[in-house]
């Protein structure tokens, strides 16, 4: 008797997997196979699936994220009911993720990144030499800062990471709801932009799934680069539990949220939170 279902079924057909996550993923494999090749099978694949977790903080790591808003106790309203920051009291939250404050008084609402790197100096010195600016190092209880300004106007900051002891590598997505799990830097000239980055911070690239993209090679959180933009501005998307709950809480807060899409990682939706900052938010 024929298959009265024959009909309903679609041959298989390969598709290409994400360049970003393909090459993630080949890291943490070549990384497995570096390691001793006395160790079995089964201890490898134990090794990879932690292997994340139990890296140190690396070099070209972004250790710290601030949201900058017009109004930041507006801000701290807004997210508080969509992703159930504190609204009050410490400057910045972390839960499983990368440290997040937020600040006011900008007008372009975007994402402020600060990176660990191994020599503050050298560092310093390479942001000039790429067409850059860096301002004096300063001391912090952290390591030594600087504020910098790369080859097309963006912000941001640079913080030397300590010799040993950096702690526990962040995961590529975050963990809990809240974290950040994805850094979007729109860019003008994106060749600009990989060079200078290239060169400051070490990042290799490969191309994204979106024309002009570029992904960040093993850069935890998880990063990427979108080319011909008409301004500098970095986009956050925050990891949430539910997408259709979190799209609800982000209209009724008085912010817009586009209908929610699958994607290849999971479930996105497109926001803007009550004074005009975009970012997205995730179910992985």
């Amino acid at each position: 008797m024929p298959d009265p279902f024959e009909a309903l079924r679609a041959p298989l057909e390969p598709v290409d997997p994400d360049p970003v996550f393909a090459g993630r993923l080949r890291s943490q494999v070549e990384l497995v196979l570096s390691r001793s090749k006395e160790v079995t099978l089964t201890d490898q694949t134990r090794q990879a699936a932690t292997s994340v977790a139990e890296e140190e903080f690396r070099h070209g790591d972004v250790g710290y994220v601030s949201l900058w808003v017009p109004d930041e106790d507006r801000a701290r309203r807004f997210f508080s009911a969509v992703l159930g920051w504190p609204e009050e009291g410490h400057r910045s939250v972390q839960w499983g993720g990368v440290e997040h404050g937020i600040a006011g008084g900008v007008e372009l609402g975007t994402l402020f990144l600060c990176f660990g790197v191994d020599d503050v100096a050298s560092a310093v010195e390479r942001v000039r030499a790429g067409g850059g600016e860096a301002g004096a190092t300063n001391p912090e209880p952290w390591g030594p800062t600087a504020m910098c300004t790369d080859n097309q106007g963006l912000r941001f900051a640079l913080y030397e990471l300590p010799a040993t002891g950096r702690g526990r590598r962040l995961p590529p997505n975050g963990e809990r709801h809240g974290d950040v799990s994805y850094i979007t830097m729109e860019v003008i000239d994106s060749g600009l932009a990989r060079s200078f980055y290239a060169s400051v911070l070490g990042w290799r690239f490969e191309p994204g799934r979106v024309e002009d993209g570029w992904g960040p090679v093993d850069v935890a959180p998880m990063m990427g680069m979108h080319g011909g933009q008409p301004q500098m501005v970095v986009v956050p998307m925050y990891r949430i539990d539910d997408i259709n709950s979190g799209v609800e809480r982000v209209r009724r807060a008085g912010g817009t949220a586009t209908d929610p899409e699958q994607l290849p990682y999971g479930w996105s939706s497109v926001c803007e939170d009550d004074q005009g900052t975009r970012f997205y938010l995730g179910e992985h």
